[in-house]
């Protein structure tokens, strides 16, 4: 799933009167050790302690080497250090009060590819989704669903994160916009969405209303895609 998020900000240029705009990578969040381990511990099904070990012992190797002059290359990242600053002669030592020693992260090929596929989303505006179908998975009827029969939608961005109470997909009444039923999630992912309503809603019309954060952080107000007219029938 592609997360990865910008917003513009506005820049003042002498050598154009066109307005221009930078673009800020907006961060999801920070992952740490602890977090590392027990997602690792998950996928190896060993104890996260372990894992937490192996990266605490793999930072200190890391800081040893880089500090012993050597690059160090991780996986797909190649690690290491550079000088910032003028040097005046051949002979100048280093001066702190001058320069810098700063470390250098550089992408090899594998994770060049992956970032190449990557197109991130500019949410200055806010996020976006958006629903393709949203079918009865057992008639496959469009815009309608039968009593408790899964639903099915389809789309972009629809991920939603069932731990937060804002995200999610319900019944709302276009007359009263208020909501008559939410759906348990069962699956989610940035396209599809596989839900169901536990207690059937009453037949009618109603506008069907997905809010979602497609892994966003949590800061963020969801983004909110609706289908109108959607018919609710009668087991």
């Amino acid at each position: 799933m592609n997360n990865i998020t910008f917003k513009l900000e506005k820049v003042s240029s002498a050598l154009t009167s066109k307005r221009l705009y930078r673009a800020s990578v907006q961060a999801n969040g920070i992952v740490g050790h602890d977090e590392l381990a027990e997602r690792l511990a998950e996928r190896t099904k060993q104890d996260a302690n372990l894992w937490k070990y192996f990266l605490n012992t793999l930072a200190d190797e890391i800081d040893g080497q880089l500090l012993e002059g050597n690059r160090i290359k991780l996986g797909r990242l190649l690690m290491g250090f550079s000088i910032r600053g003028t040097f005046t002669n051949e002979d100048d030592p280093f001066d702190p009060e001058k320069h810098r020693l700063v470390t250098t992260l550089r992408m090899l090929d594998p994770l060049k590819s992956a970032i190449a596929e990557a197109v991130p989303e500019n949410i200055t505006g806010g996020l976006s989704c958006s629903i393709g179908s949203a079918m009865d998975a057992v008639t496959k009827k469009l815009s309608e669903i039968t009593g408790t029969n899964c639903l099915l939608i389809q789309g972009r961005k629809l991920g939603i994160s069932p731990d937060n109470p804002d995200e999610g997909v319900w019944l709302v009444d276009p007359k009263t916009d208020k909501i008559v039923a939410i759906s348990t999630v069962e699956r989610s992912d940035s396209q599809t969405i596989d839900c169901v309503f536990t207690e059937p809603p009453p037949p009618g019309r109603y506008t069907l209303v997905v809010s979602c954060r497609n892994g966003a952080r949590e800061s963020l107000a969801p983004a909110v895609a609706r289908v109108k007219d959607f018919t609710v029938k009668a087991t």
